[in-house]
């Protein structure tokens, strides 16, 4: 199990920080729902040239290698919620990285999750 638990933080600290690495890719590119039908493919081809996002996507995809090889060893009831610990990580890095405001509020909803992971990490 503590083997697992390894592997599952591990997995979350490069999920989290591939969740951030693509907000702050597109931050960078702009909002594509506000765009025009002819800035799509101009701002399309910035997101696929910026560093942010493509080192956000190869960390993503380590990510999803990473959870393959979790559900190898492990059962998806046990992992999935275990990855939930991705929300720390998020939000710690957002906070860092992209000054997002963290609200007391969100925060108390992370620690919900923290322990619900450690209840079940614990069966």
């Amino acid at each position: 199990m503590l083997k697992t638990f390894v592997l599952v933080v591990i997995a979350v600290l490069i999920g989290g920080t591939g969740h951030v690495l693509l907000s702050k890719g597109m931050k960078m590119v702009g909002d594509l729902t506000e765009a025009s039908a002819s800035l799509v493919g101009p701002m399309m081809l910035r997101a696929a040239s910026s560093p942010s996002l493509l080192l956000g996507v190869a960390l993503q995809a380590t990510f999803f290698l990473m959870y393959l090889t979790l559900l190898s060893r492990a059962q998806v009831s046990q992992v999935l919620p275990m990855t939930a610990l991705d929300y720390v990580v998020v939000a710690l890095l957002a906070r860092l990285l992209l000054a997002e405001a963290v609200t007391p509020t969100r925060w108390a909803g992370i620690a919900l999750i923290v322990v619900g992971v450690f209840l079940v990490s614990r069966t």
